[in-house]
């Protein structure tokens, strides 16, 4: 999108490479466009505008940019004025906004002033296409980066709107699709060699590599398995992070589409056992069958609460009606 022109001032058009890489080009409001022939001559040097000298904070304001940032710039040598004058006044020429925005782009897409320095010192198509290849690759990254935050922050979301319809304690029947679960096997805690922080940093592995590979996970979730519920077990068997469909390199397990009975348990961690146990009891005796695995999430955790006695959790266990 173009901004509108404004009365005796220039304005910056930026346009968007393919290669992800964003050049801006001077637009002035004198009927010099970039597709015009004024345009090509202002920059080549064929138009009288060209000689036309730029004190330090007019050069700044037509960059959008700090004069000491200009300064600090000359006293690095990244970006010098075109002409220093006899008074020691220093001038700034209008092709020399193309570096700047070269400057301005790199330094967004977090390059080092020295790497900067050392591209424009050698120049050349070659190192440009380096350079750009580079810097799409980082680019690239950047734009995955921001996607999973976009997730997160939609998931966070979600969750804290269904915690604010659900009423704590309800149970219901809830229909859900086939999800995939990143896991970490529980270790047995009351084992004579488990260390906690070992483990824990393993834990801490698992969401960060969730979370690289798509996860929208804030903090892992438990897995109790049928098994143990069977027999009254309500440890957590694994802990989990939900990762896209697809996703390979950590060991997965899925959680089938399919029929849930889901607890909306309001309390602290310690008291999530007894809420498993009454989701089990509920479901058996409403004459359905345990037909899988029981999955725990953070509504409400120590994000949002001081106090653990509102945390909300959802427990979701896997039941076949009759």
């Amino acid at each position: 999108m173009t901004r509108g022109r404004q009365a005796n001032s220039p304005q910056i058009k930026v346009r968007s490479l393919r290669t992800g890489f964003l050049f801006a080009i001077l637009r002035i409001n004198y009927g010099v466009t970039p597709e015009s022939r004024g345009f090509f001559l202002f920059f080549s040097g064929g138009c009288k505008m060209e000689k036309h000298r730029f004190k330090t904070a007019e050069f700044a304001a037509l960059c959008g940019v700090k004069k000491d940032t200009l300064l600090h710039y000359d006293h690095i040598g990244l970006l010098k004025p075109q002409w220093v004058g006899e008074n020691g006044y220093r001038y700034y020429s209008a092709r020399q906004i193309p570096t700047y925005d070269l400057i301005a782009t790199l330094r967004r897409l977090g390059t080092p002033l020295a790497e900067i320095r050392s591209y424009l010192t050698r120049r050349s198509p070659e190192a440009l296409m380096d350079l750009l290849r580079e810097k799409e690759a980082d680019w690239e990254a950047e734009r995955r980066r921001l996607a999973r935050m976009g997730a997160f922050l939609h998931n966070a979301k979600d969750k804290m709107a269904l915690a604010q319809t659900v009423r704590p304690g309800e149970i219901r029947l809830e229909t859900f699709p086939e999800a995939h679960c990143a896991v970490v096997e529980a270790p047995d805690f009351a084992h004579a060699k488990f260390e906690e922080a070992v483990y824990l940093l393993h834990v801490r592995q698992l969401i960060t590599w969730a979370r690289e590979n798509g996860s929208p996970s804030q903090a892992p979730g438990d897995i109790i398995c049928r098994e143990s519920l069977e027999r009254g077990d309500f440890m957590e068997d694994y802990y989990y992070c939900l990762v896209p469909p697809g996703t390979t390199g950590w060991p997965l397990r899925v959680r089938p589409a399919g029929t849930y009975a889901v607890l909306y348990h309001q309390g602290s961690y310690a008291s999530e056992y007894g809420a498993c146990r009454r989701l089990r009891d509920w479901v058996l005796a409403q004459g359905y069958a345990i037909d899988g695995d029981l999955y725990e999430e953070d509504l409400v955790n120590d994000i949002a609460s001081e106090d653990p006695r509102s945390y909300l959790l959802k427990l979701s266990l896997k039941i076949q009606t009759p």
